[in-house]
């Protein structure tokens, strides 16, 4: 901005500002944009972004198969999820609302009926959808059983939860319907929960990151649960030495590499089938895992980073730029509104979640860019960029 004093003698400039012209971009639908077919959204649960290599390069964990999936797709780089435990942060992705709006978060409370969820959504536009459910509150008994023409709760059916045996039939549910119905997609949601305590991998990826056959410690696979409860108290009633620190940081690790496996077998299948070029995968996490950073364990109970940094991959071939890298803040929230973009479809005026399609298609919207996260009742957490604030009262 040019500016002139009334007497004509100073001159002076102000409001400097660089715009760029934002690239011309096909319509979505046109053959330069084509709209994607079907949608398989996966949440990988309790796994923190910094555990992958491609967003930590210096990661110790092993997971070829999600590494391939990221370079074919775009990595959110700062994605944040709104709670820290599943329940909330789950209901938050399937409808685009924050907890404090589907009050979905507490132990108790449930996704109400009245929420519109992104599985109604897809049916009402006449998509198969089905539901792969590895965390028992993602349930019928918390209102998670709305939208699905196929429902599955692996830990309320009391049925195998493995990352093997969830993505195998979640495969073989796609590979029995997606020739059924020449005109319909397919809306798929899994939710695997391999990285949650109890950590209990196979011994050959347990030996991947703990080679010790003579440890004798506390730390036992099935009972991590019930050891990281009693070390969270205050005063702790468990405490960890190092060598017991190390055997349970291997079994995390050890679980996550096992998915990896599983994960790897489901998209050679999907491969397999024909339909990695007409579908939108997204792959996320409800939340992270603390391992004393901050002098506690497991999740649920703070808002550091190491439980609200999730990974966010959209792979949307025709449309997203692989390698891409984001590093705007954005939230999970933005998962339904973008996939339904993705396909073709209106976003309901209900959703409290910012597309992200913007950014899949190299031409995001002007910021700012911002993600909220809650913990119950008493925090309030904005982040924008590496900045963060915290605010430690209720607003009700």
């Amino acid at each position: 901005v040019l500016k002139v004093s009334a007497s004509g003698g100073d001159v002076g400039l102000g409001a400097l500002r660089v715009v760029l012209p934002r690239p011309e971009l096909a319509a979505l639908g046109t053959a330069g944009a084509p709209h994607a077919r079907n949608v398989v959204v996966l949440t990988i649960d309790t796994l923190r972004a910094n555990k992958l290599r491609p967003y930590n390069r210096r990661s110790r964990v092993r997971t070829p198969a999600f590494d391939r999936f990221a370079s074919e797709g775009v990595v959110f780089e700062r994605a944040q999820t709104p709670e820290n435990w599943t329940k909330p942060a789950v209901a938050s992705i399937l409808t685009s609302l924050f907890p404090a709006t589907h009050g979905a978060k507490n132990d108790a409370s449930r996704l109400p009926h009245s929420a519109l969820t992104l599985g109604e959504v897809y049916q009402s536009h006449g998509y198969r959808t089905a539901s792969f459910l590895a965390n028992g509150y993602v349930s019928r008994a918390f209102g998670f059983d709305q939208g699905w023409t196929h429902y599955t709760n692996y830990i309320r059916e009391r049925r195998n939860t493995n990352a093997s045996n969830v993505f195998g039939e979640a495969a073989t549910w796609i590979e029995e319907h997606v020739d059924d119905h020449e005109d319909e997609g397919f809306f798929v949601y899994i939710q695997t929960i391999d990285p949650h305590v109890p950590y209990d991998p196979p011994d050959e990826f347990l030996r991947m990151y703990d080679a010790r056959t003579g440890y004798a410690g506390q730390v036992q696979n099935r009972r991590t649960h019930l050891l990281l409860e009693e070390a969270k108290r205050r005063p702790p009633r468990v405490t960890f030495d190092e060598s017991d620190v190390q055997r349970l940081e291997a079994l995390h690790d050890g679980e996550i590499s096992y998915h990896d496996r599983h994960f790897g077998g489901f998209l050679d299948k999907m491969r397999e089938l024909g339909l990695m070029e007409n579908t939108i995968f997204v792959v996320t996490s409800d939340h992270g895992e603390e391992f004393n950073e901050h002098g506690s364990w497991g999740h649920g109970h703070s808002i550091f980073q190491e439980l609200l940094h999730v990974p966010l991959v959209v792979r949307w071939p025709g449309v997203a730029a692989p390698g891409t890298r984001v590093p705007q803040v954005v939230s999970t929230m933005g998962i339904a509104p973008t996939v339904l973009e993705a396909t073709g479809h209106e976003v309901p005026a209900v959703f409290e979640g910012r597309s992200l399609t913007g950014f899949l298609r190299g031409a995001p919207e002007p910021g700012p860019w911002v993600a909220f996260s809650d913990f119950q009742e008493n925090r309030r957490v904005i982040r924008g960029m590496d900045w963060k604030l915290v605010l430690r009262s209720s607003l009700t």
